[in-house]
């Protein structure tokens, strides 16, 4: 028992190591590019890197989870897994095209949306199998791969001191691409035998992110095994697609959504920019605050109290920390040269801190098998950022305050829904 409760801590541990690696090579290949592009090239650039993590990575990752529940419990899953893919990948270039016009770079970047949609699917096709089967090593690996495939990729275009943003960009729409082709196979054999099933199904669901439970739970509303047999429903996948779109677009799109109509004013469109993706940082801890819930709440527990009070309190912390030090990293590792007020930034940390108490409400409802519930809210969200972020003025401003209003939506609407039968 106790070696099982390592062996799982110590997949966890690494898994969790290689996803903070993929996104700290992105940080570092967009400060790389700060440094060496103008700011409209550097714009650009990070306008396709939040664009196409909202898009690819939220909708992909609905596959891998749903994958991973199903080789788990020893089904052949990826019949499934490539019909979904191939649904949302046609969705994904739909979304991608309908905001091309968000961004610069010409037609160079438009192609390179629906490559960087394609390499991701690929990666996550390959990642649920993995996860399913328990082998975390390779699962890992997908991510190392990609993380340094991205460093290197920033590396070379510096030592060659090329200037061109479609270059830049190339790295990030092709590296997803190098774990499905180093892994080859790996994420495809079927997934029999029923005593690995049981232990997978524990171990993939923390790998997953916490998520694969809900997953589960909607494919027993489903129709159990029988429905695995004749083939899985699309529906479940969908909502899942949709609860992960709509979280990432609130957390990615603002500074796209400015830097989309400040187009005459690169300088302040990259300062924005900057802070905006410096100041989401604790978004990438949100998977770790499902996945250590959903356990607990899935068994009947109401979501403690004094825990949401604590991330409140450790929100209101980083709300006066990064008023005072993201500007300043901003300056320091992306050589911004100008920030935003320091009311943008206050603003827009306030608006994470009201993420991190709704991923807690999130929490419940997935455990509750209701996640349609938890999709419509962050759509919900999602059409008001968008909404405020295109037709309010001045653009940063409408940005900021737009995606305040965003998590203040999510985040009531996910209370709301909390407190019903």
């Amino acid at each position: 028992m106790k070696s099982d409760v390592l062996r799982r801590g110590g997949a966890a541990a690494h898994v969790a190591g290689s996803q903070v690696a993929l996104a700290a090579s992105n940080y570092v290949l967009l400060a790389i590019a700060a440094r060496h592009l103008d700011p409209a090239g550097f714009a650009a650039v990070s306008a396709y890197y939040l664009l196409i993590n909202t898009v690819g990575r939220g909708l992909f990752a609905a596959v891998e989870l749903e994958t991973t529940r199903a080789v788990a419990a020893g089904a052949h899953g990826m019949r499934d897994a490539l019909r979904h893919t191939g649904v949302l990948l046609v969705g994904a270039l739909v979304l991608l095209g309908l905001a091309a016009p968000l961004l610069t770079g010409g037609v160079a970047t438009v192609v390179l949306l629906a490559v960087g949609a394609v390499t991701m699917a690929a990666s996550y096709l390959i990642r649920g199998p993995l996860a399913g089967r328990q082998q975390y090593g390779r699962y890992a690996a997908t991510f190392w791969i990609e993380a340094a495939a991205g460093l290197v990729g920033a590396i070379v275009l510096t030592v060659v001191d090329e200037h061109a943003t479609a270059a830049w960009i190339a790295v990030l729409a092709v590296a997803p691409a190098l774990a499905p082709l180093l892994l080859r196979g790996a994420g495809v054999r079927a997934a029999d035998g029923a005593g690995a099933a049981a232990r997978a199904n524990a171990g993939g669901a923390e790998a997953a992110g916490g998520l694969d439970a809900a997953a589960s739970g909607w494919r027993d509303a489903e129709g159990g095994a029988a429905a695995g047999a004749r083939g899985a429903p699309v529906g479940p996948v969908l909502w899942s697609a949709a609860l992960l779109l709509a979280s990432q677009g609130v957390w990615n799109l603002a500074p796209v959504l400015a830097t989309a109509r400040l187009a005459d004013a690169a300088t302040l469109a990259a300062g924005f920019t900057t802070v905006a993706v410096v100041v989401r940082a604790p978004v990438l801890l949100f998977p770790t605050i499902q996945a250590m819930l959903l356990p607990r709440l899935a068994g009947g527990a109401r979501t403690p109290r004094a825990l949401v009070a604590t991330v409140a309190a450790a929100g209101l912390v980083w709300v006066a920390l990064a008023t005072v030090a993201v500007p300043f990293v901003a300056t320091l590792v992306f050589a911004t040269t100008t920030p935003p007020p320091p009311w943008v930034v206050a603003v827009l940390a306030l608006s994470i801190t009201l993420g991190t108490v709704a991923q807690i409400a999130q929490a419940q409802l997935v455990a509750a098998r209701r996640p349609h519930a938890a999709a419509l809210a962050w759509l919900a969200g999602l059409v008001v950022l968008l909404v405020v972020g295109l037709a309010a003025a001045p653009p940063v401003a409408a940005a900021t305050i737009g995606q305040l209003a965003a998590a203040g939506i999510v985040l009531g609407a996910l209370v709301i829904a909390g407190r019903k039968p």
